[in-house]
């Protein structure tokens, strides 16, 4: 009886310490601080990046919801598309990103919603995989599983933003666990980069909804 306290005890313990495991550091890059952190239950990585960029909270909030230009600086992005609005700050979409040959391309069916805190100054975007008849999967494609995706900008002053993205995706497939890994942990640093590009470029006019911030 003994031996089982303590074999389910011991079990809590490493799921309780792998749930609230620490993000680890793996490299600065672009100006992008990227880490990853390891999932209960799964052999995937969470990463996410962080940097502080001189550019305003308004452009950079333009571009994440300019559904037109969005594989103008996603990386791996080849396809975005707003399939209906869900509510208010709220549609449907549909993404499709291209991998390295012989991987074969992946797609996503997401909520993605919006969210502005005047108080703190601070714009998120969140994504939530579902299934949903207007988009079928497609031919060639593998319908992956966002877990948990969000982008979050906070107004540092007029002219400078903190940027953060986080991605815990499963590509599906029968992709090895190392291989999403060694894909994924660039994503974010490459992504931050491409969204700094994308607003400063000088065609993008400030989100009016943080205008006064």
């Amino acid at each position: 009886m003994r031996s089982l306290f303590v074999l389910i005890t011991a079990f809590f313990l490493t799921f309780s310490a792998s749930a609230h495991a620490a993000w680890e550091p793996i490299g600065v890059t672009a100006g992008v601080n990227v880490e990853r952190k390891t999932m209960p239950e799964s052999a995937l990585f969470a990463f996410r990046g962080e940097g502080v960029f001189d550019v305003s909270i308004g452009l950079l909030t333009s571009v994440l919801k300019d559904a037109d230009i969005a594989v103008e600086w996603v990386d791996l992005m080849t396809e975005h598309a707003v399939l209906r609005d869900a509510g208010e700050n709220k549609n449907l979409i549909y993404e499709s990103y291209g991998l390295p040959w012989p991987i074969s391309d992946r797609d996503y069916v997401m909520y993605e919603t919006y969210g502005y805190d005047t108080d703190k100054k601070i714009f998120t975007i969140d994504y939530e995989s579902v299934k949903d008849a207007a988009k079928p999967p497609v031919k060639d494609l593998v319908r992956a599983m966002a877990y948990r995706t969000f982008w979050r900008l906070t107004m540092v002053d007029a002219d400078t933003t903190k940027i953060e993205v986080e991605v815990f995706t499963d590509p599906k497939g029968s992709l090895p666990a190392w291989l999403i890994n060694m894909i994924q942990k660039d994503w974010p640093w490459k992504t931050i980069d491409g969204l700094v590009k994308r607003a400063t470029k000088g065609d993008i006019q400030s989100d009016p909804a943080v205008a006064g911030w």
